[in-house]
């Protein structure tokens, strides 16, 4: 009875794809700013900073004008008075709760009748499918909770990378300094000296003073995992994707079959064994031309700050002593967990144009599989992410399942900024 449900759950997934107005669109062209980094944490901000008449309301609003006039005196103040106290100074970026229930009941209000933010909603937000998670709300609460979102995952950076809390992954996605250092506590100070009193303003922005400090400490740390390799269109996954439209997907019983990776444990071995076994389990699935492509998914994750890329490895190894042609492999080098594993391929389908309503396999060890085939899996999805990134259909074998995915997949999710 539960699958059945879940197949039910895949059906609507796949037709409110299709469906404009209400969510995604798959030929609309998303806002850009000068980050990666920045465009796959927080859109909502780079849209706000793209659309004129917003970024126009916003600044000449009198709440937003003093939270903004208010956060300038008080990081001007700590820089001065703060001496070498990251928490201190840091806390002069971090929103305020009272600050967050303004900025949300401003913004309930300014959705009454501005139609510059109206439209914004409808025209912007929806269609880029980056709050996808939030498509069946209202369109004054769909922009409330992406900003909330927004601003937890700012917060959420500056208590990881400025403070030197424990990482939700914390052997893996941890600061790279020690915070107690006179070395990375100097560092910090002169960074912020240098966005606050050095670097020219581009605009006067609520947020802006906290979202260029958040970035700066992705940066100092050497956390830009996420805009390594791009754009993969012209990259690496180039190939396939000239392939995928000439694809007859009737032809083949999956759209896809998708390798998890397993990262080693030293700095030494660009693959592991069980990553390797894991590339042999697939490779047995392809032979049998269950499906016409592989995606190998895994980023730097394993070790710490990881000099090799599971997947860019996998993709050697699959061409390299399987024979396998660059043309039928897709690469997501960005998954740090399992979880965004199926995730991200799920992101590469969409954009790709991959049939969504045909199912793909999952394949990967006994122990890793037994995992994903597990409820438990599921329930760690929604308590990360706020949604099943795929649906988890019939077991193939020990090593396989089947899986449908999910357009919810889209949505981005700035408390894990690695992996967003």
């Amino acid at each position: 009875m539960k699958r059945i449900i879940y197949i039910l759950i895949a059906l609507v997934f796949v037709s409110s794809y299709s469906q404009k107005g209400n969510g995604f669109e798959l030929d609309y062209s998303s806002s850009k700013s000068g980050s990666l980094i920045q465009d796959k944490n927080f859109y909502l901000l780079t849209a706000i900073q793209n659309e004129k008449a917003v970024t126009e309301l916003m600044e000449n609003n009198v709440v937003f004008k003093t939270i903004f006039k208010n956060q300038q005196q008080e990081i001007g103040s700590k820089l001065k008075s703060c001496k070498d106290s990251l928490s201190c100074l840091v806390n002069g970026y971090q929103f305020k709760e009272n600050e967050l229930v303004s900025i949300e009941e401003e913004l309930r209000i300014l959705m009454k009748d501005k139609k510059e933010l109206q439209n914004f909603v409808k025209n912007n937000l929806r269609p880029s499918g980056k709050y996808e998670n939030f498509k069946n709300s209202t369109d004054t609460e769909l922009l409330v909770k992406a900003w909330q979102l927004c601003a937890q995952g700012m917060n959420r950076i500056m208590k990881v990378y400025g403070l030197g809390e424990r990482a939700q992954y914390a052997t893996i996605d941890s600061v790279s300094y020690d915070v107690q250092s006179q070395f990375y506590k100097g560092s910090v100070f002169m960074w912020s000296d240098f966005l606050h009193n050095k670097k020219p303003k581009i605009n006067a922005l609520f947020f802006q003073e906290s979202l260029d400090f958040s970035l700066s400490l992705l940066y100092m740390n050497h956390r830009d995992e996420v805009a390594r390799y791009e754009p993969l269109e012209e990259k690496e996954n180039k190939k396939a994707i000239a392939l995928i439209k000439k694809i007859n997907f009737n032809a083949f019983e999956y759209a896809s079959i998708l390798i998890l990776g397993n990262g080693p444990e030293n700095y030494q071995d660009r693959l592991s064994a069980i990553g390797k076994l894991n590339l042999q389990l697939g490779v047995l699935e392809y032979e049998a031309k269950k499906a016409p492509l592989i995606i190998v998914s895994g980023g730097h994750a394993h070790p710490f700050r990881a000099a090799y890329c599971e997947a860019i490895e996998m993709k050697k190894e699959l061409m390299n002593i399987y024979n396998i042609p660059e043309e039928n492999i897709l690469i997501d080098p960005f998954a740090r967990h399992t979880t965004t594993n199926l995730r991200n391929a799920t992101r590469l389908m969409i954009e790709y144009k991959m049939p969504l309503d045909k199912k793909s396999i999952v394949v990967t060890n006994v122990s890793h599989s037994d995992y994903v085939g597990n409820p438990n899996f599921n329930a760690r999805c929604m308590e990360e992410l706020g949604y099943l990134p795929a649906i988890i259909l019939k077991r193939l074998n020990s090593t396989a399942l089947e899986f449908l995915p999910n357009v919810n997949s889209l949505h981005q999710n700035p408390i894990d900024p690695l992996d967003p």
